[in-house]
């Protein structure tokens, strides 16, 4: 018998498979610890700072959620502006594209969503019109297209007045309009996109100017305008990017809370000449774990430039090289928390990514990865935070078919991953990031639905879906292979510490894991269930216990199909949906899956 006085608090029954765990209630124990000036908040269980509501009082909470008492040398702020110079030392959270993981990348509502998160940096990409304004882009090649757009002709930004480009009107999607972009569909009724970004709903809107995002913004982010076209896409120079772009921030004042990317070192010199920070953006090299410089540190250095965004494939030496010298780098990565671990590892100022919200793990004055209590996006037909893939990882979020991250539908909520999902190479899978990490790796239960939407060709070959769960990172698992045909830019192989729970089409059922990395795989237990029918859903749970893991298939009449281990290698915080269908070098075996229901429930 274990016995405990509060605040300290006890659970289990003290045996083998429920060892004693023994916690703190903060609640009780902070409560009565507080004197003055601070007070315990139950709702949010936070100590907070006690702000007294006597008359004359003006301490307060600035932007950043620190105290902020005005006065001294400086006048009080209309605003709470953020200008550059405030960004923190480190850990500083950047959107890339208006964190266009969750919506275009133009999008006004991706703007809101950007300050309502109060991402230190905001980006979205900016071209000149032919009037020399600031027009906000989707694409690296500056163009606005048909495909989404009210435009007749897929046209330059460059060769468009301002007034032509104010009458733009995108297509993406809204609430009456969930229809998944079916791929084949082709050029369809320009008043109807079937679902405009790609089946992911998204509000429309009209093309905006640089002017009316710098206005929404007002100082309460710092504002990274990118205007580095992509010299293969883009049919005018860089220089005459920034035209807009600086005209623009001239305009508002900006140049505290505003900055402009650039990749070409003379376009650099003429941001810097007007007063405006320049951002270093070369593009992303072919190769993983590129070791030569894009540009001479004493060319930037001595051109006075301070700021550099890097790709993560580059080696950690051309990170460390420009760190080094005094130069602040953030980290282009893939908003995973595995990098930005990297980037604190390294010594870098933070992290620019697809999605930032993850990437960073929660909300200032809120609770660290509060966006956990988030449930099932895919019957809402919208995009999970955290819903990375090897895909989103070399920053494509955009194909008709689904290939990129899945797609949904309008007929049932759900998530397809399509025919031909993960390219016939291993371990294919969708981080079920809006869960992760799991607050209680070692004891919890997921539960799911899952079916075949059309079936292989084959059900005695690898054709199957699950999970893989168990891993300590969210490092992408995808199997790519030392073959530079199919992996030109030598991406190597996704990690392996992990389970996997799988179901065959031919009906098998098992729990599998790879020992070590380079391991083959070792299957832990493995069972006959009646082979998979397409259209039918089937509910699975998975168990996971200090000491055991269970994993059970039921069929649509009730019946039900489990398998045990007792195996406790590994009991890490991250898990993924996957799909596979062949192996690696073998036929094609093309068959549609579909996930919904997703959830998690930790035992405590």
């Amino acid at each position: 018998m274990l016995e405990v006085d509060p605040p300290l608090t006890k659970d289990g029954n003290g045996t083998v498979a429920s060892p004693w765990r023994l916690g703190v209630d903060l609640g009780g124990l902070l409560s009565d610890a507080a004197g003055m000036g601070l007070r315990w908040d139950k709702s949010l269980e936070k100590l907070n700072v006690c702000l007294s509501r006597d008359t004359g009082n003006s301490l307060r909470f600035g932007a950043d959620g620190c105290l902020y008492a005005p006065g001294g040398d400086t006048p009080v702020p209309e605003v709470c502006a953020r200008p550059i110079e405030s960004l923190p030392e480190t850990g500083v959270v950047a959107a890339e594209a208006l964190a266009g993981l969750h919506g275009p990348y133009s999008s006004p509502q991706q703007l809101e969503y950007c300050l309502a998160h109060q991402f230190d940096i905001i980006g979205f990409k900016v071209a000149t019109s032919s009037d020399d304004v600031g027009v906000v882009a989707d694409y690296w090649s500056h163009r606005i297209t048909t495909g989404r757009t009210s435009l007749y002709v897929t046209q330059d930004i460059r060769q468009m007045n301002t007034s032509t480009i104010k009458s733009v009107y995108n297509y993406a999607g809204d609430t009456d309009d969930p229809v998944s972009y079916n791929q084949g569909d082709g050029n369809v009724d320009r008043g109807d996109r079937r679902g405009g970004w790609w089946g992911w709903l998204a509000p429309r809107y009209y093309q905006p100017l640089v002017a009316e995002f710098l206005d929404r913004i007002d100082g309460k982010s710092v504002a990274l305008l990118e205007c580095a076209p992509d010299p293969d896409l883009a049919s005018y120079p860089e220089a005459t990017a920034i035209i807009g772009a600086i005209r623009a921030v001239l305009q508002y004042c900006a140049q505290s809370w505003a900055m402009i990317g650039v990749r070409e070192l003379e376009s650099a010199q003429s941001v810097a000449g007007a007063g405006i920070t320049p951002v270093m953006m070369p593009l992303r090299p072919e190769s993983w774990g590129e070791t030569g410089l894009p540009y001479p540190v004493a060319d930037l250095t001595g051109a006075g430039v301070e700021w550099i965004i890097l790709s993560h494939r580059y080696d950690d030496t051309v990170h460390a090289a420009y760190r080094d010298a005094g130069i602040t780098v953030l980290l282009w990565g893939d908003s995973r928390h595995v990098t930005r671990a990297r980037a604190e590892a390294l010594g870098l100022r933070g992290g620019y990514g697809l999605d930032p919200l993850y990437y960073r793990g929660g909300i200032p004055g809120g609770s660290r990865y509060g966006y956990r209590t988030e449930y099932d996006p895919w019957e809402h037909r919208r995009v999970g935070t955290g819903q990375l893939t090897h895909r989103t990882d070399q920053g494509n979020v955009l194909s008709s078919g689904g290939y990129v991250r899945g797609r949904t539908e309008e007929s049932e909520q759900g998530l397809i991953l399509p025919a031909g999902f993960g390219a016939d190479i291993g371990r294919a899978s969708v981080l079920v990031g809006w869960e992760c990490p799991l607050t209680n790796p070692d004891s919890y239960t997921i539960t799911w639905d899952m079916k075949w939407n059309t079936l292989a060709e084959d059900s005695s070959a690898r054709a199957k879906m699950g999970l893989l769960f168990g891993a300590e990172t969210d490092a992408g698992p995808y199997a790519w292979p030392d073959d530079p045909e199919v992996n030109p830019s030598g991406f190597p192989t996704g990690q392996v510490t992990l389970y996997r729970a799988f179901q065959r089409q031919s009906g098998e059922i098992g729990l599998a894991k790879w020992p070590a990395p380079g391991a083959s795989i070792e299957y832990l237990a493995t069972a006959s269930s009646p082979s998979v029918a397409a259209g039918f859903y089937n509910s699975y749970e998975l168990v996971v216990a200090p000491d055991q893991i269970t994993f059970t298939r039921t069929l649509t009449d009730g019946t039900q199909y489990s398998v045990t281990t007792g195996d406790s290698q590994y009991r890490g915080p991250y898990f993924w949906i996957e799909k596979e269908e062949t192996f690696y070098g073998r036929p094609a075996n093309r068959f549609a899956g579909k996930f919904r229901n997703i959830t998690y429930l930790p035992s405590n």
